[in-house]
């Protein structure tokens, strides 16, 4: 008898370890929800204090629950490269993808934005190939059910010419590991903010919908659909790029401010997003991350320049990392991360080691998010052959701690910045620390020639004009 009780006892202890293992192994693949925003600069959220009348209640309260990066970078300052490094955790020099995607297709695009310039713009890709691996189809492997809602951008050149935006779908998300694909396409901007769309990857619904909100709540439903299992959500608000567009009651309590209306219509989502995470009782196992791609296109303070530009306004970014009893409510990240980051972080989180991953650029967030040793010091790279209208690009750029250089190509000018004591970059440091110049510069030179980056040839027509 005592034999029987002592092999029940057992038995009811083995299943026991068992479900609490099974738990825990639940409990170490969480769910993840990446709400990339479209342009929304550094300053554009009301937990800053930079602009009185943004009104970002549901992000601030994304930022009181979990952690602040206050030095988080897009991989370019344009969205498409961007797209593309945290899709891959390769850097957009290696991807050979560094420039946006041109709507008007990319002939005229080049011929325009080489016109009268000394240098012609480098070559890059019109697509994110379908040989890269994204940490979609990592995450897929593993359990994940996995859907991609908004702005894609990486599906080919010359979307303004077509009816839906669709140049190739064997380029869509759906051909890179999601499962589920709505509103992402070639377009760089939808064609409407309103429903119809013209987008061939949402089904109109609703004549005059808003489409900010109608991403959202296909973002709830995925939630519901999948919340039995694994989820990964990369909500890609087409907001708050250009065309500005709001509803008109929303504009009106901004007085004609559309701006600071779309701002409020994605607030109003990330609310809607996560009172359903609270309904259905999922925020305790599910990681929100909210970042943008770039830098704000109307103004950064107190960063300098906007979008376009290497200056901190175009490459800085607003960055959260939120999920109830895993990361410490209002705490705060000053170490430098950017895009390539975010690849082994969502492995990791999956249970997935990023070194099997070895062509991965990036560093696992983890290690910060848990406030503990073991995240490298390390130099992170721009490089971006490309020019911009807004202010300083063709060129390329290294931080390194406090430091920060940039490489103009066009003019061959170098500015070196000390980010601690002037993040306005006002004061260029080349003169007075000549030896932190040339430190740096070798640093990012010999980078530009591990990854094999395009650099932009002399333009032949600019060529001709100085030698008349």
């Amino acid at each position: 008898m005592r034999i029987v009780k002592s092999i029940l006892f057992v038995s009811i202890y083995l299943i026991s370890l068992s479900a609490c293992t099974s738990h825990g192994s639940e409990f170490n693949k969480p769910n993840i929800i990446f709400i990339v925003v479209d342009d929304l600069g550094y300053s554009d959220v009301a937990y800053m204090h930079q602009q009185a009348l943004i009104q970002t209640p549901n992000i601030d309260s994304l930022a009181m629950g979990g952690m602040v990066f206050t030095d988080a970078y897009a991989a370019a300052p344009v969205c498409s490269p961007t797209r593309a490094s945290l899709m891959t955790g390769k850097y957009p020099a290696t991807l050979k993808l560094t420039c946006h995607i041109p709507g008007m297709g990319m002939e005229k695009y080049l011929k325009k934005l080489s016109k009268g310039k000394k240098l012609k713009e480098a070559y890059f890709l019109d697509h994110l190939p379908t040989t890269e691996i994204t940490f979609a189809e990592v995450l897929k492997k593993e359990g994940y059910a996995t859907g991609y809602i908004g702005k894609w951008h990486l599906g080919g050149e010359g979307s303004i010419y077509t009816k839906d935006g669709i140049v190739n779908a064997d380029y869509h998300p759906e051909k890179q590991g999601f499962d589920l694909n709505i509103g992402g396409c070639s377009y760089g901007q939808p064609k409407s903010y309103f429903d119809p769309y013209k987008n061939g990857t949402i089904q109109d619904r609703k004549e005059g919908e808003y489409l900010t909100d109608r991403l959202g709540d296909e973002a709830v439903s995925f939630i519901e659909q999948n919340r039995q299992n694994p989820f990964f959500l990369n909500l890609a608000t087409y907001t708050v790029h250009t065309p500005l567009r709001a509803p008109e009651e929303t504009i009106t309590k901004y007085n004609g401010n559309k701006y600071f209306a779309m701002i409020e219509k994605l607030d109003e989502n990330v609310g809607k997003v996560m009172a359903k995470l609270k309904e259905l009782e999922l925020l305790e196992n599910t990681i929100v991350v909210f970042y943008s791609d770039n830098g704000g296109l109307w103004g950064n303070a107190p960063l300098k320049g906007k979008k376009g530009t290497l200056h901190e306004g175009g490459i800085r970014v607003p960055m959260i990392v939120n999920c109830p009893d895993r990361i410490k409510p209002g705490s705060k990240c000053e170490v430098p991360v950017t895009s390539v980051d975010f690849f082994p972080t969502f492995l990791e989180l999956a249970g997935v080691s990023p070194a099997d991953y070895p062509e991965v650029e990036g560093e696992s967030l983890l290690p910060l998010l848990k406030e503990k040793n073991g995240f490298p010091e390390r130099a992170i790279y721009w490089h971006f052959p490309h020019h911009r209208k807004e202010g300083l690009s063709m060129g390329a750029a290294i931080r390194e701690g406090e430091w920060k250089l940039i490489k103009e190509f066009e003019t061959e000018n170098i500015y070196l910045y000390n980010l601690k004591d002037d993040l306005g970059e006002e004061n260029n440091l080349v003169s007075q620390y000549p030896d932190k110049k040339v430190e740096l510069l070798n640093k990012l030179e010999n980078w530009q020639q591990e990854v094999d980056a395009e650099m932009p040839e002399l333009n032949e027509n600019y060529k001709q004009l100085i030698t008349k």
